[in-house]
């Protein structure tokens, strides 16, 4: 049963939004002892698929409940180009939602927190009183706000089917295919996709047909009809009701008084639409600087520091980048990326690497490109700089 809150109680911090981000929020201040009220609409499991290297459950878990199992692994991750298939060498993982939603909600309640429905429809005081849409007043310390990012005008698309039938060779056992760009392959049929996939708890196996960035975004049932086709020539049948995907890459952060954090702090890396790692591990991190006293530029300076903007930086320039090539350009692109040291690869998967790093793979991937794919570089790099025309 959900507690009655008044508007004259007083919060160390209030959380809008009951994503990965704002739950690990409120569950990691409750847990130490801070007043918390998470506001969000519903506290439904969250439905999409999270995933994540097995390495980053790992730290996951280290900061969330330690030796608790919160997803399922994979010990091999396949990447297929036209020059082969790879092993990257780096385990891969599917978080177990359910797992992960109950445990905070647990750390939450067990710490004292309280859930208020409804959805937050302003700010004031300076970024320490909300209010809902039903009138409701509260204040706080620190207000934080997790409800996601904007539409934005690139974005990740993808069309998913959990499958019944022998996948074959597509998705090889024991491994996460993480990305297949012959599969789908299209020459007729552009912005590129690709074919994800993996093993599911309950025997199917979950295939995506997905695009990794466009702008305008890719229709879903083009994805639907590229991965139907797929199903039809293999003989698999669909097992469960399709997820669907939509990943903003461009989104602007949320700006007001609140302390943004996750997608609404524009920590979805621009490139690939991951986030689910990094809005996990920032619980601990808030909620031991409000505990230290920290005010609310103090924790928006250690969720969005100047070195990690640069590093989302080097990203966007990236995501724009891939946002001008074609199948086969994009095909090459990824053939060499994954050649290089798993270092200079890993550096650019993490919105957590210093933008040395990442700076450092962009320039290892230019020299290890053959002449085409150095010049269709080039061009993308000169269109992503090109200040953009706006209409008189």
């Amino acid at each position: 049963m959900t507690p009655t809150v008044s508007s004259r109680q007083r919060w160390d911090v209030v959380v809008a939004g009951a994503g990965p981000a704002g739950l690990a929020v409120a569950a990691a201040c409750a847990t130490r002892g801070l007043r918390v009220a998470l506001v969000a609409p519903h506290l439904r499991p969250w439905h999409q698929t999270y995933s994540l290297w097995a390495d980053e459950l790992d730290a996951v878990t280290t900061a969330l409940a330690p030796g608790t199992v919160l997803g399922a692994r994979y010990p091999a991750t396949v990447v297929r180009t036209s020059a082969g298939q790879r092993d990257l060498g780096r385990g891969y993982a599917r978080l177990h939602n359910d797992v992960v939603h109950g445990l905070l909600l647990d750390q939450l309640a067990t710490g004292g927190g309280v859930t208020v429905p409804g959805t937050v429809a302003g700010t004031r005081d300076d970024g320490r009183q909300v209010t809902l849409a039903d009138g409701t007043t509260l204040t706080a310390r620190l207000v934080v706000d997790a409800r996601g990012g904007g539409p934005g005008s690139a974005q990740q698309r993808a069309w998913g089917e959990r499958v019944a039938g022998d996948v074959g060779d597509l998705v090889p056992p024991g491994s996460a295919l993480f990305m297949d760009w012959v599969t789908l392959r299209d020459p007729a049929a552009q912005p590129p996709v690709f074919l994800y996939g993996m093993a599911l708890d309950d025997g199917t196996t979950l295939l995506e047909a997905t695009s990794l960035a466009a702008r305008p975004p890719v229709p879903l049932p083009h994805l639907r009809e590229r991965l139907h086709r797929l199903m039809a020539e293999t003989g698999l049948r669909t097992a469960e009701e399709p997820e669907k995907v939509a990943i903003p890459l461009d989104a602007a952060v949320r700006r007001g008084a609140g302390v943004p954090v996750g997608a609404a702090a524009g920590l979805v890396h621009p490139a690939t639409g991951y986030s689910v790692a990094t809005s996990l591990q920032t619980g601990g991190t808030v909620a031991d600087a409000v505990l230290a006293g920290a005010d609310a530029a103090a924790v928006r300076s250690l969720v969005r520091g100047a070195r990690r903007r640069a590093t989302l930086g080097l990203f966007a320039l990236g995501r724009e980048v891939l946002l001008g090539l074609d199948e086969e350009q994009t095909d090459t692109f990824f053939s060499t990326f994954f050649t290089l040291p798993p270092s200079a690869w890993n550096a650019y998967l993490d919105t957590g690497s210093p933008p040395s790093a990442v700076a450092a793979t962009m320039l290892r991937v230019a020299r290890a490109l053959p002449p085409s794919g150095r010049r269709f570089l080039a061009g993308g790099v000169a269109r992503a700089v090109r200040p953009r025309r706006v209409s008189p």
